[in-house]
Order: structure tokens, then sequence, then C-alpha cells
């Protein structure tokens, strides 16, 4: 499961109240999708930063937080997740 917490400037969406104005999750959900879809990743921590590189690639966002949870990736737990994140100076 794939978790993406994000800040941007949402204020000119807020005052005109228009999707155009919003930044678009739809596109960055489609890019984290293409992106993952089909491979196969060896380590959680570098998906993790890819999907966190999508994310970060849309110069709106300000700071960007992504958590990959894998269920049942290791006996008795019921899951294991990374947590990485990054901002904008």
């Amino acid at each position: 499961m794939i978790n993406v917490c994000l800040t941007y400037d949402a204020s000119e969406a807020i005052e005109r109240n228009e999707i155009s104005a919003a930044l678009n999750y739809r596109t960055i959900t489609k890019q984290i999708i293409a992106h993952v879809d089909g491979q196969r990743f060896a380590l959680l921590e570098r998906l993790t930063h890819e999907v966190l590189t999508i994310v970060m690639e849309h110069g709106a966002v300000r700071w960007a937080e992504v958590e990959i949870d894998k269920p049942h990736a290791l006996r008795y737990a019921e899951s294991v997740s990374v947590t990485l994140e990054a901002s904008r100076d």
C-alpha cells in the first residue's frame, strides 16, 4: 500500500474554488502507478524513494511524505512499512 501526504499552497484553489487551480492528484497517482506497475523492488526503501521523487517533481509540492506498507512481509507481523519525506527550501 502506498500512502502519500503532501503540502502545497492551495490558497488560489481555495479562493477560486476551481479544480484547475488545485494540484492534480490524479496526475501524480497515474505517474506513481505507471512507475510501480509491473516492477520488482528488492527494498522498500528504494520504492519509497522513487515514489517520493515522482511526487517532488511537481513544483507546487512544498513537502511530501511517502509511506510504503507491505502487508505480511514478516512472520508474526501484520505489516512492515518504510516512510521517507522531502521538502523544498
